[in-house]
């Protein structure tokens, strides 16, 4: 088909007339009076009810938030700590007018390493005693285990801050500390007896450096679920990680011992990796067997 030129079938005069009348386009899609504006040109009974109710509900709940802050300072100024977090860890750090009993169960045949450590760094801090019983339940004691914590030196009672007491009985899941002996309070497992001593050596341990307490808290984790309760495929893997923490660092946490250390290298010797251990942890091993904390658990190995 041949198109031919020439004029269109229909011409049509354009509508508009761009040039003479000016288009106001439009800046938004919809326009909607100020909700804000409307409300503050109304009287208060003009209001919607749900915002007044609204306005009503914050009101009390921030008269209940400055009663409850208002409570805690009056707590707070009413059980002051007995101890003076400047002085933390210096000899003689005041626990109270009263003795500090601390009452473990363990099992023998896995006897807590740990345990002997963290009893040490008590003995730095506090005037200590000791005592080791044996329960019916346990037939038979080897004689490190009987005199396990035994340093030589009997503090009566009313000459000490803490009195450690263990007791060898046929318990499950690791050793239980009892908190309130009265009231039978258990805490179960090395880790978390671990960290009650923390505690005790340090009540300021969870405030004071929370980035040093996490990291405590990550080892004693991995010490007791993958070293002490993991399959062969975990234990591999903690170890891993504990090898490449201390291709870098000497201690696990910080530039000493921490209870970190005194829980992994339990849970190493417990769960028979010793041996086998990489190079890194070969080392650390063997500065641990070297320590003065490490001495009295280290000879409970051949218990």
């Amino acid at each position: 088909m041949t198109q031919r030129n020439g004029p269109g079938m229909f011409k049509v005069e354009p509508y508009y007339e761009f040039n003479r009348i000016p288009v106001d386009l439009p800046s938004c899609m919809f326009k909607m009076a100020s909700y804000h504006e409307q409300l503050g040109k109304k009287q208060d009974h003009h209001l919607d009810p749900k915002l007044i109710e609204l306005e009503r509900r914050q009101e009390h709940i921030l008269q209940e938030l400055k009663a409850l802050e208002n409570d805690v300072a009056t707590l707070a100024s009413k059980f002051k700590p007995s101890v003076d977090v400047s002085v933390v860890g210096q000899k003689g750090t005041d626990l109270g007018s009263t003795i500090h009993d601390i009452v473990v169960h363990a099992n023998p045949a896995q006897p807590p390493l740990s345990l002997m450590v963290l009893y040490e760094m008590l003995k730095l801090h506090f005037s200590c005693r000791s005592e080791v019983h044996i329960h019916s339940s346990v037939k038979s004691l080897p004689d490190q285990l009987l005199t396990c914590l035994g340093n030589g030196v009997e503090l009566a009672r009313g000459e000490a801050q803490i009195s450690l007491t263990l007791i060898w009985k046929d318990v499950s899941h690791g050793p239980v500390l009892m908190v309130a002996v009265p009231s039978q309070s258990p805490i179960y497992g090395e880790a978390n007896v671990a960290r009650y001593v923390a505690r005790l050596l340090n009540p300021s341990y969870d405030t004071m450096d929370i980035v040093s307490a996490t990291s405590v808290d990550n080892w004693l984790d991995l010490a007791t679920n993958m070293f002490l309760k993991g399959n062969s495929k975990e234990k591999s893997a903690s170890m891993r990680s504990l090898n490449s923490r201390l291709g870098k660092c000497d201690w696990l946490v910080g530039s000493s011992v921490s209870i970190a250390d005194a829980v992994c290298w339990s849970a190493v010797q417990s769960a028979g990796q010793a041996a086998s251990a990489p190079a890194n942890v070969q080392k650390w091993l063997k500065a641990c067997a070297t320590h003065d904390l490490f001495e009295m658990a280290s000879g409970l190995l051949s218990a």
